[in-house]
């Protein structure tokens, strides 16, 4: 059985406000926070290898990087697509093309998401492995409402309302055909990972993940991520 890491760092950033730099190369104590990220599932032993989806004009800015950090794992670094899922189907095909599809478990996960912890991780995999798939999630901790035309239709029931976070974890086969289903059907308006699997039957599985796990999107989400390292630093909650 192999457990691979797919970690896609292919946008631009603009939500962030940056355009001399993609948020995935932003610091924070000397460290971008990409290489946070990788160094997570670096760590982790439960995973063999990790294939990076990059951004094509920045791929050899992040090997410098990488070969600065010292990380081991990354097998491969490939370019981006236009949208998120077509980058991680570059990811994918490239795990395919190093590890076959067979018992392979793929950990498919934003590169801007370095607060994952490990013990997420191993349940994606233990999940994957009994179930078929993980998706990442918390409780929702706000009032979920759906509107219609500017008008506020349904008022959801928050107890039954989870957050979707990353990893998404799928076996490897399963999650490059529906890839190539969609794209032969010209279908491109998924959100991600997740609701193309439901799209096709697949059955989703849910495992806990921390609040924490936030992704760096906008100059608000590196506040937060700042603040939040900066609590553990101090010995605060989280440590």
């Amino acid at each position: 059985m192999k457990r691979i890491a797919v970690i896609f760092a292919g946008g631009v950033g603009s939500r962030m406000k940056n355009d001399k730099m993609p948020k995935q190369f932003l610091e924070w104590n000397g460290k971008p926070i990409l290489i946070q990220t990788l160094a997570i599932f670096e760590e982790e032993p439960f995973i063999d290898g990790i294939v990076l989806v990059c951004k094509a004009d920045w791929i050899d800015y992040a090997k410098a990087l990488i070969e600065k950090e010292g990380l081991q794992k990354i097998i491969s670094i490939v370019p981006g697509g236009e949208t998120a899922l077509d980058s991680q189907y570059n990811g994918l095909l490239e795990v395919k093309r190093l590890c076959g599809v067979d018992n392979v478990t793929v950990l498919i996960h934003d590169g801007v998401r370095p607060l994952v912890d490990r013990s997420t991780i191993v349940r994606n995999i233990r999940s994957v492995e009994s179930k078929g798939s993980a998706i990442t999630v918390t409780p929702a901790i706000e009032t979920v409402m759906v509107t219609d035309d500017g008008e506020i239709k349904t008022i959801l029931n928050r107890q039954q309302c989870l957050m979707a976070k990353a990893p998404q974890s799928f076996r490897l086969g399963d999650i490059l055909s529906v890839h190539d289903t969609s794209i032969a059907e010209g279908i491109h308006d998924f959100i991600d990972s997740a609701s193309m699997m439901m799209h096709y039957g697949y059955p989703l599985y849910p495992v806990w993940g921390e609040p924490e796990n936030i992704k760096i999107t906008t100059p608000s989400d590196y506040y937060m991520f700042t603040g939040i390292l900066k609590n553990r630093e101090s010995g605060g909650e989280g440590n």
